[in-house]
């Protein structure tokens, strides 16, 4: 990098390790206590330790399965075909980003749950005295939430790519006979491949790594690493087998983050000139009527849930002994303003937010500016995705242990790293090729290398840093991992004030609390949209 690129490389190098690098090593420490080996075979000896990972494995393939065969259909709509709607659909590659998992969750039981909107639904139309839906709280719950909440994130990956299939390759092939299934299959398809592999690594690294939806959902005796990582170290003060925990998961995440880097560097290697293929009308009813459908259960399926969390919001409960009676109104919203802590919660959940969003952008910005012009692998693509392998449950463990307490800081720390690569690829994406153009010009007419970066690399990111901040805003108001696995301090977010509102049954002033969360979440996201919400 031209500007002074090795004492920039080095400070942000000096960041890592301390911000992330120093609390995953702590967080493997605790293996040294009585020897290393001696605790991993006590590990290994675990039935726990074999079960979670069987189960985290098979339900984050499964989860990712599903995720696609969601995804596909509506990467192909958003890609291709003209609708009314379209631009709906194509925004809900936001909420991986913006909807957090917790509020997925209460979403997920108000609908699908034994006295969920569903159950209630089937039970008055088919007359039926018990409820028929009863999944939620078992492996298939976990599949069915996951798959769900993580769609959007293949729609938007093979989406991107299936725009920009060479469109003369396709026209080509249908002038020389070839049906369209022939296109799809020799043209179409090898173009996305590396993208439908990159989006399945990624989903499958979320799908691991989830936290409170399997904490919520999980069937007793099956947990996932991250789960069985936060008992051990919560409730059996058994560290050296939380450190167990967190460096297998680790590995596992790595391997998962490299396969998403080799994908994602085949995906982009011939794409030099991208040119974007417009959406086309259903050029058959038949189509139309499939593509209805799957919007219909989309809608149903997955949109309900979300609107069931507003809708539950404005239900006012009748008092004890009236098991059936309610009314609908602001009663719960007032209540939840009245609780002692909650405005406590919501400012701390946006100084947080500010915080964490500002710390990444910071880093992003000066990051995307120093290795514009590095040729060295590590730097320009692995460095910035490495926060990825890394789980927030596995920082909070590692700062836990480093600070042997609490410390805001370190839930600043954690919210900003675990953001800060989808901030360096939006700024990274929307510096573009003309900001090199911009920089010879400025050190033509002059100016010095500390000036170009405030005259042209600053001006030129700004977009791109309100888009960033904004998705690290989102991201960081709504995680509630990381405070939920090492709390303490007094400290409340409203993500953690919803858990425990909704672990004491109080679903209604959870639903006004989640509603609330949500809408800051969508507003500030949508002040700017992100250019590229890709790591």
């Amino acid at each position: 990098m031209a500007f002074k690129g090795v004492k920039l490389t080095t400070i942000l190098l000096f960041a890592l390790v301390c911000f992330l690098f120093v609390p995953l090593f702590a967080a493997f420490m605790p293996l040294l206590e009585n020897g290393a080996m001696a605790n991993l075979k006590r590990a290994l000896g675990d039935p726990r330790f074999t079960a979670s990972f069987k189960y985290g494995l098979a339900q984050a393939g499964a989860s990712t399965a599903l995720a696609l065969a969601l995804g596909l259909p509506a990467a192909f709509l958003t890609a291709k075909r003209s609708f009314p709607g379209r631009r709906i659909l194509a925004s809900m590659a936001a909420v991986p980003f913006t909807v957090p998992p917790l509020i997925i969750a209460i979403a997920f039981v108000l609908f699908y749950g034994r006295e969920g909107f569903l159950n209630r639904a089937l039970m008055t139309l088919l007359g039926l005295k018990e409820a028929p839906l009863s999944f939620l709280y078992s492996f298939k719950g976990v599949v069915l939430t996951h798959g769900f909440y993580n769609f959007p994130l293949v729609m938007s990956f093979v989406g991107h790519a299936w725009s920009t299939v060479p469109k003369k390759q396709e026209n080509s092939a249908r002038i020389l006979g070839a049906s369209e299934g022939r296109v799809f299959f020799t043209i179409s398809l090898p173009s996305i491949l590396p993208s439908i592999g990159a989006a399945l690594s990624l989903v499958f690294l979320m799908c691991f790594y989830s936290f409170v939806i399997v904490l919520l959902f999980g069937a007793p005796g099956a947990q996932t690493p991250e789960v069985e990582l936060y008992r051990a170290a919560r409730f059996q003060f058994d560290m050296p087998l939380a450190s167990a925990f967190a460096l297998a998961e680790t590995m596992v995440a790595m391997v998962c983050l490299a396969l998403y880097a080799a994908f994602e560097k085949f995906a982009g290697s011939d794409r030099t000139e991208v040119e974007y293929s417009r959406p086309v009308p259903f050029e058959s009813k038949w189509g139309a009527a499939l593509a209805a459908l799957y919007l219909l259960f989309i809608l149903i399926f997955f949109a309900s849930p979300l609107v069931s969390i507003f809708f539950e919001s404005f239900i006012v409960r009748s008092k004890p002994g009236r098991t059936h009676s309610y009314s609908f109104g602001l009663a719960n919203y007032l209540e939840l303003f009245m609780r002692p802590g909650f405005a406590k919660a919501l400012l701390n959940t946006l100084l947080l937010g500010l915080a964490s969003a500002g710390l990444a952008s910071i880093i992003g910005f000066i990051f995307s500016v120093t290795l514009r012009s590095s040729r060295s692998m590590f730097l320009s693509r692995v460095l910035p995705l490495l926060p990825l392998g890394v789980s927030s449950v596995v920082l909070a463990f590692g700062w836990s242990s480093l600070i042997d307490g609490f410390s805001v800081f370190a839930l600043i720390a954690i919210h900003a790293f675990s953001s800060w690569p989808f901030v360096y690829r939006a700024i990274h994406s929307g510096l573009g090729k003309s900001a090199k153009a911009y920089e010879k010009a400025a050190i033509s007419l002059g100016s010095t290398r500390l000036g170009v970066i405030f005259r042209v690399y600053l001006p030129l990111s700004m977009p791109s840093i309100a888009s960033g901040f904004a998705l690290a805003f989102a991201m960081s108001a709504g995680d509630a991992n990381a405070i939920i696995a090492a709390p303490g301090g007094g400290f409340s977010t409203l993500g953690l004030y919803i858990y425990r509102l909704a672990g004491v049954y109080r679903f209604n002033e959870a639903c006004a609390a989640a509603s609330i969360l949500f809408i800051i979440s969508v507003l500030v996201f949508m002040l700017k949209e992100p250019a590229d919400d890709r790591p």
